[in-house]
């Protein structure tokens, strides 16, 4: 008995039979087995299937998954193909990037908002109550003149929202700055610097809150009634 090839992919394999059982081996072997069991032969052969062949073609492969998307695009209702897809895509990034903004922005606020808590606390347990307005007031004059200093600097770019935004998060990464060298200073310019950084953080984010605002009512809305 010779066991065949047929059509399936072509690899190499090999069987071998004994005592009932099958166990596959390398792939490329044929097994011609006799009637006595003792005894087995060997061979090599080799399965060629067109059917396959045609797939290791890409420009042959790329065909076939178009014609399959335009058949299967065919088989959806009018509707469906008449929904607009590529406009509800561009509004769901949208949404979705403001949804990332916001969730950025509120972590932001309140990492910022147990910062100052923090330094508050410091400054009474050290007796500067006093240093906390003061630094709070430096805080938000140097951020006003930052922010009057960077659109005469550059007016188209502070012009456009973007660029607005842009100089506001350079102002409050330089407070940043400032809050992080604080905590090498002695208690009485910790104190102070803290809270100067406070106030100027605060300064931008009521500058950012209002831009914010006002950017709201651009953002298209999910449902729009069909022209």
């Amino acid at each position: 008995m010779a066991l065949t090839t047929s059509t399936v992919a072509p690899f190499r394999f090999q069987i071998k039979l004994l005592d009932s059982q099958i166990f596959p081996l390398h792939s490329g072997s044929c097994l011609l087995l006799s009637p006595n069991k003792h005894r087995q032969t060997m061979i090599k052969c080799s399965a060629k299937v067109t059917g396959f062949e045609q797939f290791g073609d890409p420009s042959k492969l790329k065909m076939r998954v178009v014609d399959f998307g335009e058949k299967l695009w065919q088989t959806f209702p009018e509707p469906v193909k008449e929904f607009p897809w590529k406009k509800a895509e561009d509004i769901m990034l949208q949404r979705l990037l403001f949804l990332g903004k916001e969730a950025l922005k509120w972590s932001l606020i309140i990492l910022f908002a147990f910062s100052s808590l923090s330094d508050i606390l410091l400054s009474i347990s050290k007796n500067k109550e006093l240093l906390i307005p003061v630094g709070l007031f430096i805080g938000c004059v140097v951020s006003d003149i930052f922010k009057e200093t960077s659109k005469e600097l550059f007016p188209s770019a502070s012009a456009k929202e973007g660029g607005l935004k842009l100089n506001l998060v350079a102002i409050g990464v330089f407070f940043v700055f400032v809050k992080s060298v604080a905590a090498y200073l002695a208690v009485g310019g910790k104190v102070l610097f803290s809270h100067v950084g406070n106030g100027g953080l605060l300064q931008v984010l009521w500058a950012w809150r209002k831009i914010q605002e006002e950017g709201d009512s651009d953002i298209p809305s999910l449902v729009e009634n069909p022209e």
